[in-house]
């Protein structure tokens, strides 16, 4: 009697862990989409009085990902984790099922229709032809890595148990890297170019499941960087600009 009353006890206690962790991973049925809020209209005068028109990005990501969540599950193991380079591949993150998001394309758009209504330039658009301005921005995707672990404390299936008293369920981190350039295609001069990287990193818990998916706030901070740093550069950009008007006798000592 007390061998099978313990056995019912442990059988009722996996059931309970199970149940939680269905409750706690629950999201993984949720997709994920892209969605980017440009900033409101500015006010202020075009500084480059030129149209751009913003290509797809180029995606320079490595394309290996790494998945062994399940490797939490193994006695003395203290997490399972996923390491990702190009996370829209997966159909099926920790938290969150397939990401509909297409970073050559949305980052793209996402970046023309925030320098717009900067006023920077006449008009800057995204287009799949760089011809369609008098100027091109030009994008590198470097790096969308997505690392996430699912902690079980060494414990297997038992370490949820621990999450209970306040200790952390996972991390997470999202990392997004970009190149931008500013070309005049039609005389091959580089107008202006740099590298910026945003990182994100979070501790998640038994009732606190942050979203996993923060490349749209990231890349917020990164365009509004990047419009400072083009109007601080206008004025080379215009003496660039200008210069290749100039006659070569008028250029020359």
């Amino acid at each position: 009697m007390i061998i099978g009353e313990n056995m019912k006890t442990i059988s009722n206690s996996r059931f309970f862990i199970v149940f939680i962790m269905l409750v706690l991973f629950s999201g993984c049925a949720t997709q994920k989409q892209w969605q980017y809020s440009s900033e409101q209209e500015s006010l202020n005068n075009t500084k480059i009085n030129k149209t751009v028109s913003v290509t797809p990005f180029n995606d320079h990501r490595l394309s290996d990902n790494t998945q062994m969540i399940a490797m939490y599950l193994i006695p003395i193991m203290p997490f399972g984790w996923q390491n990702l380079n190009v996370p829209e591949g997966l159909q099926a993150h920790i938290t969150s099922a397939g990401w509909l998001w297409k970073p050559t394309e949305d980052i793209a758009k996402a970046s023309a229709e925030e320098i717009n209504k900067s006023h920077l330039f006449k008009e800057v658009f995204f287009s799949n032809r760089s011809s369609d301005g008098d100027l091109v921005l030009e994008g590198d995707i470097r790096s969308t890595k997505y690392n996430r672990k699912i902690i079980s404390y060494g414990l297997s299936v038992y370490g949820p148990m621990l999450w209970f008293i306040g200790l952390p369920a996972g991390t997470y981190d999202n990392e997004l890297i970009l190149n931008f350039k500013l070309m005049d295609k039609k005389n091959n001069i580089e107008l202006w170019t740099k590298d910026y990287r945003q990182y994100i990193s979070k501790t998640t818990w038994l009732y606190y499941q942050p979203s996993d998916f923060e490349y749209s706030s990231m890349l917020k901070k990164i365009l509004i960087q990047v419009i400072q740093d083009i109007q601080s550069n206008a004025d080379s950009i215009n003496h660039k600009l200008q210069s290749d008007k100039m006659p070569e006798s008028v250029m020359s000592p």
